[in-house]
C-alpha cells in the first residue's frame, strides 16, 4: 500500500499513521519508534489515526532543514523494530548545482518511464549537492504528477545510480553514508578486462587472445600466429581509434577509418610497422588482438549488444539483444561508424534460416555467456547495475567476448534497431534495483 506524508507544524517529534495499519505493521502497543527516511533516523512518538488511511501524518521537528514531498506516494515496512518510509532513491550526475536547470535535466526522465512500479522520492543531485555532515543532498526531486524536477534539500538517498565517475576519496564518503549501495561506478579498460577474464575456466575460450601494444615483440608473436590482427586503443569507446593490422608474406597492411571512409597503409616489412605504429601512437594506451573471423552480412561485419540488468529482485538479467552490422567493408561494426542495427532474435532467425528452434538454442548461449561476464566482474568488487555486453559469433558458430561498456552503455542502440520496449525496459532498470537495494524491492510487474 502507497502512503501520502503530509506534515505537523509541531515539536512534539511525533508520527500518527492510520489505525488499519497498527496490526499489519505489528505496531498495537509501542509508544515510541524508530523511523528511516533516506540514511536519516530519528526516534519519535508513535500515535495514530482515523483520518484518512492513507496518509502519515508526521511533525515539522522530525523534518527538519529537509524536504518530503507532499505530492509523493512512499511505502512502509518494519524490519528490525524501524519504520522505513520510501523508497528514497538518487542518480549522482556530471557538473555542478549551479548548472542545474529543467532544460538541462529533462533527459533524465526517461529512466522514470516506469515510475509507477518505483514509488517513492527520486532525487537528481551532483557531487557538490551533498552536506554529507547533516545526511542531506540539494537536487531536484522527480514529481510523478506533472512529470516534472523539483528543486530542494532532500533526504540523503538509501540507494544511488551513479551516472558519472567518482573519485576514491568520494566513493569512501558515499560508502561511509550507505555502505555499497551505489552502483556504476567503477570504470575499467579493455586489458583489465582480458586480465580478468582470462582467469575465468568460463570465459578464457571465448576470449580472443591479446597483449599489449607496447611489447612489440609479442604484437609480432602474434602476427606470426593470426595473420590479422585488431589494434585498440585500452579504453576507447564506439570502435573509435582501431586500426587492422594484417600480413601477406612479408608486407603488411594497415587498414582504418576516418570520418566514415576506409583507408589503408601499406608497409614493406615489420620493421616499418613497428616505427609507424610507434611514431603514429602512444603504444602504452592500446591492445593488440588476434583478429576473429566473425559473420559477415553482405560483406558487413556483424556482431551483438546484449543488454544486461540488475532486476528488482537484484538478479542479472539480460533484457535483450540488438545485432550491429558495419558499414559495408569497415573493421567496425558501430552504429556510430556508419553501422546499422536489428532486433536481435530477428538477426539470429535470420541467420539459422528459419529455424527458431537452432536460434533459440544460440541466443540462450549468448545470454548465459553474457551473464557469466557479469558474474565475475562482480567477484571482482564492481558493483554494476547496467552494462552493454558486445558478443560476436565467428564463421563455425562460436561465441567471443568482444568488449564491454560499463561507464555508461549507449541504451539508443535499441532504437536504432526499432526495439522501443527493450530501450524503455532498460532505461528503467537502474532504480528497480535501486529500489530492491534499498529495502523495498521484490515487485512483480508487468511489462512495459
Amino acid at each position: 500500500m502507497k502512503f501520502f506524508i503530509q506534515t505537523i507544524p509541531s515539536t512534539s517529534s511525533t508520527i500518527s499513521i492510520p489505525f488499519t495499519e497498527l496490526d499489519k505493521l505489528s505496531l498495537q502497543g509501542k509508544q515510541t519508534i524508530t523511523i528511516s527516511i533516506g540514511v536519516i533516523q530519528k526516534n519519535a512518538v508513535l500515535s495514530h489515526h482515523n483520518d484518512n488511511d492513507r496518509c502519515i501524518y508526521i511533525s515539522s521537528d522530525l523534518l527538519e532543514a529537509m524536504s518530503l514531498p507532499e505530492f509523493i506516494e512512499y511505502e512502509i515496512k518494519i524490519q528490525d523494530d524501524i519504520l522505513f518510509i520510501g523508497p528514497i532513491l538518487g542518480m549522482l550526475v556530471r557538473g555542478k548545482i549551479a548548472e542545474m536547470n529543467l532544460p538541462r535535466i529533462k533527459i533524465y526522465k526517461n529512466y522514470l518511464i516506469d515510475y509507477q512500479h518505483v514509488n517513492g522520492l527520486i532525487v537528481l543531485f551532483t557531487s557538490d549537492g551533498i552536506n554529507y555532515k547533516k545526511k542531506l543532498v540539494n537536487g531536484y526531486a522527480y514529481n510523478p504528477i506533472n512529470k516534472e524536477w523539483v528543486e530542494g534539500i532532500f533526504p540523503f538517498p538509501s540507494a544511488v545510480f551513479l551516472r558519472k565517475s567518482i573519485k576514491e576519496s568520494s566513493r569512501k564518503k558515499l560508502q561511509k553514508l550507505i555502505g555499497n549501495n551505489f552502483f556504476n561506478s567503477h570504470i575499467f579498460n579493455k586489458w583489465e578486462m582480458w586480465e580478468w577474464f582470462s582467469k575465468s575456466e568460463q570465459l578464457k575460450q571465448n576470449l580472443p587472445e591479446t597483449v599489449l601494444a607496447e611489447n612489440m615483440e609479442e604484437v609480432k608473436k602474434l602476427m606470426a600466429v593470426y595473420q590479422k590482427t585488431f589494434i585498440k586503443p585500452r579504453a576507447g569507446m564506439q570502435g573509435t581509434g582501431i586500426f587492422q593490422l594484417s600480413m601477406v608474406g612479408k608486407e603488411y597492411t594497415l587498414s582504418y577509418r576516418v570520418k566514415d571512409k576506409n583507408f589503408k597503409t601499406i608497409l614493406d616489412n615489420w620493421e616499418a610497422v613497428q616505427l609507424y605504429l610507434q611514431s603514429e601512437l602512444n603504444l602504452q594506451n592500446y591492445i593488440v588482438q588476434q583478429k576473429i573471423p566473425l559473420l559477415r552480412n553482405n560483406n558487413r561485419v556483424m556482431d551483438n549488444r546484449v543488454i544486461v540488468v540488475k532486476d528488482q529482485n537484484g538478479a542479472w538479467s539480460v533484457s535483450g539483444m540488438v545485432t550491429k552490422f558495419g558499414d559495408i567493408d569497415s573493421i567496425v561494426s558501430n552504429i556510430s561508424s556508419g553501422g546499422s542495427a536489428e532486433k536481435g532474435w530477428q538477426a539470429l532467425v535470420e541467420m539459422y534460416q528459419g529455424d527458431s528452434k537452432q536460434a533459440f538454442k544460440k541466443y540462450m548461449e549468448i545470454e548465459k555467456l553474457a551473464i557469466t561476464c557479469c558474474e565475475v566482474l562482480e567477484s571482482k568488487g564492481l558493483h554494476l547495475g547496467y552494462i552493454g555486453i558486445d558478443i560476436g559469433i565467428d564463421e563455425n558458430h562460436h561465441l567471443w567476448v568482444i568488449e564491454i561498456n560499463n561507464r555508461n552503455p549507449d541504451m539508443t542502440i535499441a532504437l536504432d534497431a526499432n526495439d522501443f520496449q527493450l530501450y524503455y525496459k532498460t532505461k528503467s532498470a537502474p532504480f528497480h534495483y535501486a529500489k530492491w537495494l534499498a529495502g523495498f524491492g521484490g515487485e512483480k510487474r508487468d511489462a512495459l
